[in-house]
């Protein structure tokens, strides 16, 4: 059953809460923590894409909204089975981790494929002396520009739950705000903050199951349930700092039945808003623009 929102459209207007998160930068006074933030993409199979082409053209939109962010203190880590040939790809602060385990042969297998790869850039950054802010990001979804510069605005070590998103329609070229629980939804909604020794020595070892990067292997629905019962203190962060981007031919939820072509700002009681140029200024996916 579809809601529909009775207020006035002013109060979803996309650049107005995308103003609000300009308005915080400008008007407050904010600290920087020295936590680095990582993001973890999981890069399905060529095998079980419907466009390898599409699954490429994703992956480098989401890389440039990520390297696009104003604050540099980040790096992005991608598993996958096959390296995808994007210029992205050979940004210095992006890193390839090929994988050798099979891919999964159907839909059904992507959430267990998913977690594999990332117990496998976990122990990466174990290795590498890591501690900081983990990001799980989906390959297809958008970084808000001030996204790192927000996580590091807040004193360290808390956790964020980002509970208002944008949603995107690529095939209607709809944009909306989805003010409420937008971690239920969206995968690229939570951002843990972890130590060196959170982190599993290996991507095969049980032992990652005991510790809390036991958080990022549990479905993000359950994202504050997991917080709450593991005593990790968070922040429920209500800017809208990321897209959950649909409607580009290859999303899981779609290949899943959960979702298709015809989501609209209607089924989530907001007010759907022409995706225009503005827009690309925050979430900066496209080449060469401002």
């Amino acid at each position: 059953m579809r809601r529909h929102i009775t207020g006035t459209s002013s109060v979803y207007s996309i650049p107005k809460q995308l103003k609000r998160v300009e308005a915080y930068f400008l008007n407050k006074q904010v600290n920087k923590n020295k936590a680095e933030v990582a993001f973890a993409i999981s890069l399905k199979s060529k095998a079980v894409s419907r466009n390898w082409n599409n699954v490429q053209s994703n992956l480098a939109k989401t890389l440039r909204s990520i390297l696009n962010n104003t604050d540099p203190h980040f790096r992005v880590i991608v598993a996958g089975h096959e390296r995808p040939n994007i210029k992205e790809m050979r940004h210095k602060r992006v890193t390839w981790l090929p994988v050798n385990f099979l891919a999964p042969l159907n839909p059904k297998g992507f959430s267990k494929d998913k977690i594999r790869k990332r117990k496998v850039i976990g122990a990466y950054l174990r290795k590498k002396g890591f501690s900081g802010y983990f990001m799980p990001f989906d390959s297809d979804d958008w970084a808000h520009r001030r996204l790192v510069q927000y996580v590091r605005s807040q004193p360290s070590g808390k956790n964020f739950v980002i509970n208002t998103g944008m949603m995107v329609n690529l095939v209607k070229k709809e944009v909306w705000l989805r003010k409420k629980r937008f971690y239920i939804g969206c995968g690229s909604s939570a951002v843990f903050y972890f130590a060196n020794k959170d982190f599993p020595r290996t991507p095969k070892t049980k032992s990652a199951k005991k510790k809390p990067f036991n958080l990022v292997l549990k479905g993000h629905t359950k994202v504050i349930r997991n917080l709450r019962a593991s005593r990790r203190p968070f922040k429920i962060v209500h800017f809208p700092l990321v897209t959950w981007v649909l409607g580009h031919g290859d999303n899981n939820s779609m290949l899943k039945g959960k979702k298709n072509n015809s989501v609209s700002a209607e089924n989530y009681g907001s007010k759907g808003e022409k995706l225009e140029n503005a827009f690309f200024h925050y979430f900066k996916s496209r080449k060469n623009r401002s």
